[in-house]
C-alpha cells in the first residue's frame, strides 16, 4: 500500500508532508481537541449540578447522557495521542494509519459534543 510520501516522484510542485511531519501535526492536534474536550464535559457538569439533589433523573439525563459521550470523545482522544506517541517512538505504517483514522474520528467526535453540549445546555 502506498503512502503519502510515495508520491513524491510523481510530479507534485509542492512538497508532501512526511510521515513525522504529519504524526507530528496529529499528536499535537489530538491532544489540543481532547484539552477543547474537557471545556464541553465541564460546561456539561456545572449544568448537570445547577439542579438540586432531588431533582428527578429524568429532568438531568440529557447532561448526563452528554457528559458520557464527550467522556468517550474525550478518551478517543488520548487513545490517539498514545498512538501517535508509539509511533515516534517506535515509527510504522500500521500505527500511522491507525492514528489517522483514530484522529478523523476525533474530530467527527469533538463537534458531536458541541453539538450534544449546545443542545443540553441552551435547548432545554
Amino acid at each position: 500500500m502506498p503512502t503519502v510520501t510515495a508520491f513524491r516522484g510523481l510530479g507534485y510542485g509542492e512538497a508532501v508532508p512526511s510521515d513525522l511531519d504529519v504524526v507530528r501535526a496529529i499528536f499535537t492536534a489530538a491532544a489540543g481537541l481532547a484539552g477543547l474536550l474537557l471545556v464541553f464535559l465541564g460546561v456539561s457538569m456545572s449544568s448537570f449540578q445547577s439542579f438540586a439533589g432531588d431533582v428527578p433523573a429524568a429532568a438531568t439525563a440529557r447532561f448526563r447522557r452528554a457528559g458520557g459521550w464527550i467522556l468517550g470523545a474525550f478518551l478517543l482522544g488520548l487513545v490517539d495521542v498514545a498512538v501517535s506517541f508509539a509511533w515516534l517512538l517506535s515509527p510504522s505504517q500500521g500505527l500511522r494509519d491507525v492514528a489517522v483514522v483514530f484522529f478523523s474520528v476525533e474530530i467527527f467526535a469533538t463537534a458531536a459534543a458541541a453539538v450534544i453540549t449546545a443542545r443540553a445546555v441552551l435547548w432545554r
